[in-house]
């Protein structure tokens, strides 16, 4: 119980996993779950664009609607700012529950709030997406340019009862009635004992004191004994994590980070590169994926454990957004999941050299990258700042 308080959820027995990739992959699994969904839908999400992606998906939403199946819908307000009110006109006009989380608010003072940047999508209380995919054309390869490398798990089985409780748990944040509905939660049990995959759900809510996720990153790079692998976007960690991964290298852990040679944000892809000097030193090796923006959060370990989700290495997944997560434990799955990164590493990526970053070669370089870093760092610490002293002014009307 006190470790489900701390956002770890209890281990789960008998599931089945399938890693997926952006793209195709999918999407495919994604419209094959709307189709054949008989009662219910959960889909809460950073980012639903409007595009033609998005459309798709909306209208496939709509059908199911149509023919009775339940349909919950929940998008963080500012990631999902683009998501219009002829958009959100249609979902509830088809019956669809829908809610923006956490809008923000101008006046007195600005609100920023957690954001909602989980994606999980649950099915008939059976199946599920979890991962870093949002609904939008950057990830879908409905057009012609590449989408972007991230990474789900399709999952069926046990594990979806906790996916379900904090699918619950958000719903009874944006709406009022039916505060309890979450406890008559019954998964249907269909994955035999021949694929006894353990896994349990991970989650980051700093207002509810839950660091699950960053926990149990920190407990195994420092447990880690032959290798380690992070696919990482937006890497500005904490000073902590990276003196762990530095220590992991020294001891003759094999580390790899794999991170994003263009990034949808510019600043921080050069804050990012502050790093570099520093970790190749350390031995730890750099490889930058080239063929589109990287986009994807996931850990393996040894070759017997996984993390995936959406959980970035930086200040805002620890201390402003809600974030989920499923780890993984098992020797099989994440063999074959080492085995898909090795093969993307080879595919479509290049290995970063010192001689690229060191100080001492390009000056220039490292200096606007540190000023790049700093900036970050005092953007996210504002947005903290803000959203603590919302905090702080919403206790003290409650005492008044």
């Amino acid at each position: 119980m006190l470790q489900r308080k701390l956002g770890i959820y209890p281990y789960r027995y008998g599931n089945r996993l399938t890693l997926i990739e952006s793209g195709h992959l999918f999407f495919d699994k994604l419209v094959d779950l709307i189709e054949s969904a008989k009662e219910e839908i959960h889909f809460q999400l950073y980012i639903f664009e409007p595009d033609a992606t998005g459309r798709i998906i909306a209208d496939l939403l709509i059908k199911a609607a149509a023919r009775g199946v339940k349909i919950y819908v929940v998008l963080d307000a500012y990631g999902s700012k683009n998501f219009n009110e002829t958009g959100q006109k249609e979902f509830r006009k088809a019956g669809i529950a829908f809610y923006f989380y956490s809008p923000i608010k101008f006046g007195n003072y600005l609100h920023m709030g957690m954001r909602l940047h989980h994606k999980i999508i649950c099915v008939d209380k059976q199946y599920a997406l979890v991962g870093g995919i949002n609904v939008s054309n950057n990830y879908s390869q409905y057009t012609d340019e590449a989408p972007w490398l991230d990474f789900a798990v399709f999952i069926e089985g046990s594990v979806i009862i906790d996916l379900l409780q904090i699918c619950y748990s958000v719903l009874r944040t944006v709406r009022k009635e039916e505060k309890h509905f979450w406890r008559k939660i019954k998964v249907v049990e269909k994955v035999t004992e021949s694929e006894p995959i353990k896994a349990r759900v991970l989650q980051n809510n700093w207002l509810q004191a839950k660091f699950g996720i960053s926990r149990q990153y920190k407990q195994k790079i420092r447990a880690a004994e032959k290798q380690i692998t992070l696919v990482v976007s937006y890497f500005i960690p904490p000073i902590s994590l990276k003196r762990i991964l530095k220590k992991a290298s020294k001891r003759g852990v094999q580390v790899n980070l794999i991170l994003g040679a263009v990034s949808d944000v510019g600043l921080v892809k050069h804050a990012s590169q502050y790093f570099y000097a520093d970790m190749l030193k350390s031995g730890i090796k750099l490889f930058e994926w080239n063929k589109s923006v990287l986009h994807g959060k996931l850990a393996l370990v040894d070759s017997d454990w996984m993390c995936i989700g959406s959980y970035n290495l930086n200040h805002l997944s620890d201390f402003g957004s809600i974030e989920c997560n499923i780890e993984v434990f098992d020797d099989a799955f994440c063999q074959q999941s080492q085995s898909a990164i090795d093969e993307i590493i080879a595919k479509g990526c290049s290995k970063i050299e010192l001689s690229q970053f060191n100080p001492g070669f390009m000056k220039w370089r490292f200096w606007y990258n540190a000023l790049c870093y700093f900036a970050v760092r005092l953007l996210l610490g504002t947005m903290f700042f803000l959203q603590h002293r919302h905090l702080k002014k919403n206790k003290y009307k409650s005492m008044v």
